[in-house]
């Protein structure tokens, strides 16, 4: 899949039909409750957000550095990939970060981590 639009300015068309395609993929594979894990610079794919959320984010902020595999928005790629119409093998099961809570652990270290490097004054 072609990401070269990833490194354009936010404000071109091609960045921004670019997160439009992102959109689209994301909503249609990984959304829960209407919702998916944003993956902009504030959020680092931690957040919920709905879709008008998250493209305002991507343009304001941009994606999180590094993420040019889209693993929390289940892009087809590598042993999943396949002609079918599965994405993943039949037993994967996605599990919402409520239910299992991994939102807020994340949260919880995340938050610790910067109170260690940035402590308050």
């Amino acid at each position: 899949m072609d990401k070269s639009w990833m490194s354009y300015s936010r404000v071109s068309n091609v960045y921004r039909n670019g997160v439009e395609s992102f959109l689209n993929l994301a909503f249609a594979t990984s959304s829960q409750e209407n919702m998916i894990l944003c993956p902009c610079k504030k959020c680092v794919n931690i957040n919920w957000h709905v879709r008008e959320v998250v493209q305002e984010h991507l343009i304001v902020f941009g994606f999180v550095r590094g993420y040019q595999k889209w693993v929390f928005h289940r892009e087809p790629s590598g042993r999943f990939a396949s002609t079918s119409n599965s994405t993943y093998p039949q037993n994967f099961q996605h599990r919402s970060a409520r239910e299992d809570d991994m939102e807020g652990m994340l949260r919880d270290a995340f938050n610790m981590l910067l109170m260690v490097l940035i402590p308050l004054k």
